[in-house]
């Protein structure tokens, strides 16, 4: 029976769907799943959803919920990270005041000003766990959720976690979601790979029986751009780039500086500052009444699988069936053009013996110049995490490639100053 500690246990995002994920697997219905959350009330919650999972599965499985991080994490043999630091209030804050400056971040969780300020929230927390990990459980398998996803990997990384992988469902889940139905073709008709960085990777080939999609995708791009008036964005990067980004619109609007360069272009991309804050705080207030219905019985729980690596992957690792997933990783040779320990997200194959990423070589030029601003970023907002440094928070979100092409230096640093403002509960013994 092997110990699944799940850190961020509260996230009624996640905890259902992974749940539900890893009991259609036979050799994953014994688990012993230990929920951790500070919030003992939706700590709670969850435990009560997952013991009427166990219940109408009538599977072996155990479930316990605490808020002591290190009693979930004594003797776990897997991990999985679902944390917010900060909650909705530092989100809401973390878009508020870039926008204020004319800095339209549609969603601000992953880079940029609203990225860099996540990840001084988060980077304590996860070296506390890589802390508690190296003596409770040294064996243990991190399998990270939550964003920023390569600046946390990083993180962990640095602190002495190597058996860790961050998983984003951007790659397959947008085949899944959207493509199939875009190009007329089944979803396992359609093969693909897939390199970069997390939320900034692209599709290298995307195939159906050995023809190239890209002429079908092009083709469809009339229509596509009518019905989603966002894909415009994406589309205007096919042009460029010459390749179809994995990660969704709203998030492509703010890893470039060509789209939102004011709100006349924020409206004609059609996608604005707050979508992804009030899509999640409107998703998350939907779940919560979902959750309580489901386990008051008023409303069924599907047991569908769904599209996260992470259940697949924890198949592999204890049955020893070979796997295959896209993860972010350590670069260390495996993109040849991109900075040696920048996290990348690369195919992995995966089995009783560990993760394997694969090697990618050489991705296009253009595409490793769009993704290099980025990794300078990931690496100064971390180093600045581990040497409380303030100055190198600000040129870390200096160097974001939206903000830098809005404000000038002194602007920047007003603004950096103010979003530090709102986090110095985070910021003790910073200089």
């Amino acid at each position: 029976m092997a110990k699944v500690a799940i850190i961020g246990g509260g996230s009624g995002k996640f905890v259902r769907e992974l749940m539900v994920d890893f009991f259609t697997f036979e050799a994953l219905r014994d688990l012993k799943i230990t929920l951790m959350d500070i919030n003992a009330e939706r700590v709670d919650r969850s435990k009560r959803l997952v013991e009427k999972i166990i219940g109408e599965l009538k599977i072996p499985a155990t479930v316990e919920a605490t808020t002591d991080q290190r009693r979930a994490l004594a003797g776990a043999d897997y991990v999985i990270i679902t944390i917010m630091v900060g909650g909705f209030e530092s989100y809401h804050a973390d878009v508020a005041v870039p926008a204020k400056y004319g800095v339209y971040q549609a969603v601000s969780d992953t880079i940029g000003p609203g990225g860099v300020m996540r990840i001084i929230r988060t980077a304590p927390v996860l070296r506390q766990i890589a802390a508690d990990l190296a003596e409770l459980a040294p064996r243990a398998w991190v399998l990270n959720y939550a964003n920023p996803m390569a600046m946390n990997i990083w993180t962990l990384l640095n602190a002495g976690q190597e058996r860790c992988v961050g998983l984003c469902h951007s790659i397959q889940g947008f085949v899944y979601w959207h493509m199939q139905w875009w190009l007329g073709v089944p979803e396992k008709e359609l093969t693909y790979t897939a390199a970069g960085i997390n939320h900034v990777n692209f599709y290298l080939k995307l195939e159906r029986n050995g023809e190239d999609m890209y002429p079908r995708l092009r083709a469809a791009r009339e229509k596509i751009v009518r019905e989603h008036p966002q894909e415009q964005v994406r589309f205007e990067l096919l042009d460029h780039l010459g390749y179809f980004p994995a990660e969704g619109p709203w998030h492509q609007t703010e890893y470039y500086p060509w789209f939102h360069k004011d709100q006349k272009t924020v409206d004609h991309y059609a996608v604005g500052a707050f979508m992804g804050y009030n899509f999640d705080l409107q998703h998350f207030k939907d779940r919560t009444a979902e959750l309580d219905a489901q386990i008051t019985g008023t409303k069924p729980i599907s047991y569908e699988r769904s599209q996260e690596y992470g259940s697949r992957i924890l198949n592999s690792l204890v049955t020893g069936e070979p796997g295959s997933f896209y993860g972010n990783v350590r670069n260390h040779g495996l993109i040849d053009n991109l900075p040696a320990d920048a996290v990348v997200e690369v195919p992995c194959l995966v089995d009783r013996n560990g993760i394997f990423p694969c090697r990618m070589g050489r991705i296009p030029p253009q595409l490793a110049g769009v993704m290099t601003p980025h990794i300078a970023v990931h690496e100064m907002a971390v180093t600045a995490t581990e040497t409380k440094d303030l100055r190198l928070v600000q040129q870390a979100i200096a160097a974001d490639p939206l903000a830098g092409a809005i404000l000038t230096l002194p602007k920047l640093r007003e603004m950096t100053e103010e979003m530090l403002a709102n986090n110095k509960a985070y910021l003790k013994g910073w200089k």
